[in-house]
């Protein structure tokens, strides 16, 4: 009979952690999801007001640029400055974005929990 006791509480024990793991993970996943969401709906808010203004700047220093060289090279110029800035912005906010780890805190839990449960297997062996 206590063996069948120490058995039953293993079994409830093991469904109480798995349920604080499901709970951590929905917990997690939630404020994951929210970060990158108003993160997305500031820049969808606000690049609109960004382009036109950036659009208006760089017509303006290309009209400067045309004093001191022909309009086509300086539209040229600017359009070439727009395009580095363009690429190097990208490429930084997409490291960032690959350097998130979603549900981090859930998946460290799992790998503590079946570590710990693997040594208890092997100690009892």
């Amino acid at each position: 009979m206590a063996l069948g006791s120490q058995l039953r509480d293993v079994v409830d024990g093991f469904s109480e952690l798995t349920a604080h793991h499901i709970r951590l993970a929905r917990v997690e996943l939630a404020q994951d999801a929210r970060f990158i969401g108003v993160r997305v709906g500031v820049i969808a808010a606000l690049a609109p007001l960004i382009l036109v203004g950036y659009g208006f700047l760089c017509v303006a220093l290309a009209l400067v640029l045309r004093r001191v060289m022909s309009a086509d090279l300086a539209f040229a110029l600017v359009g070439l400055v727009n395009l580095v800035g363009g690429v190097v912005g990208i490429v930084v906010a997409a490291r960032q974005l690959s350097e998130k780890k979603v549900m981090h805190d859930t998946l460290v839990e799992l790998e503590e929990t079946s570590s710990l449960v693997v040594r208890r297997e092997e100690g009892d062996s």
